[in-house]
């Protein structure tokens, strides 16, 4: 059966947008000609693709199945158009972003806003475990994370690494103490994350190798939260040493057992790399990263 682009292009901007009409705005072209389209699209399926709500539409199951599939033809477009033009710049468009620590890679993404003022970035600061399935599904085009496992469809670049460390109360009794061992933590009240969250699984696999159990009462989200918690004296934090702003309300510590550097990467996925934007933002990255690496040589 022959789909059009034209069909394909109309839904996957339906999508996108949430209704018919910043569809048609997207794509400039009337909204009769969006519904049109994906009337024709829908006609070749036995069940509807698009649920329609009363402020707007989301895909059924069977429509998400089709996005899946149907999003990589935007990459297609754009790497033929790269191919045709081997220097075209990102100009006016949107790359997707999303982002685990923004204390590492905010400056980053500040530079390439600088670079190329035409292009909108949308960051969304999520998980180590959200961003790497945004990734992955073509939610973002680009995520800034650590990557601990290999795998075949993405791409990374090593950006900066750090380690795991304790925060504490400066009143703490440990709080005076150069470094702490993970037989001290573990005899304290502990604030800990939800199972999903990369510092947390680093820290269980800390203890683990020591035979000791993580546990805590206090279980927060997120950095912000931890801070805080441990700034009213719920107990001993943990955080990657880098994702920690100076806070007088804070200690930070190392711990004498995490040696392990975690490095932080950014990550996209393989057959997009050529792609306006993707392809501007990792030559910015390796840049960035190339003089860090120069500067510390030279001292």
């Amino acid at each position: 059966m022959d789909y059009s682009m034209a069909e394909i292009r109309a839904f996957n901007a339906t999508l996108q947008a949430g209704n018919f009409t910043r569809a048609a705005d997207l794509l400039q072209v009337s909204q009769p000609a969006i519904t049109a389209q994906i009337r024709k699209l829908e006609s070749r399926f036995t069940a509807p693709l698009l649920e329609r709500l009363s402020k707007g539409v989301r895909a059924t199951d069977l429509g998400y199945q089709l996005y899946q599939i149907t999003r990589q033809y935007h990459d297609l477009e754009a790497a033929i158009e790269v191919l045709s033009n081997p220097t075209l710049s990102p100009g006016k468009m949107t790359l997707q972003v999303a982002n685990a620590s923004s204390i590492i890679f905010m400056p980053l993404i500040a530079e390439f806003s600088r670079r190329f003022p035409l292009t909108t970035l949308k960051i969304k600061s999520v998980t180590t475990s959200e961003c790497r399935a945004l990734v992955l599904n073509r939610d973002v085009d680009i995520g800034l994370f650590p990557l601990l496992d290999e795998n075949s469809e993405l791409s990374r670049l090593a950006f900066s690494s750090h380690r795991l460390v304790a925060v504490l109360r400066p009143d703490h009794p440990l709080a005076q103490k150069s470094s702490l061992s993970v037989s001290e933590l573990a005899a304290e009240p502990l604030i800990v994350y939800k199972p999903e969250a990369c510092t947390q699984q680093l820290l269980e696999e800390l203890f683990g190798r020591h035979q000791l159990t993580v546990s805590g009462n206090v279980v927060v989200d997120g950095r912000l939260d931890m801070s805080e918690a441990v700034g009213h004296g719920l107990g001993v934090g943990f955080a990657l040493e880098q994702d920690i702003r100076p806070d007088p309300r804070l200690t930070v510590l190392p711990i004498i057992e995490a040696t392990d550097e975690v490095i932080e990467h950014v990550v996209w996925m393989k057959n997009r790399r050529s792609l306006p934007g993707i392809r501007d933002f990792i030559q910015l990255a390796l840049e960035q990263r190339c003089g860090a690496l120069s500067e510390v040589s030279e001292l």
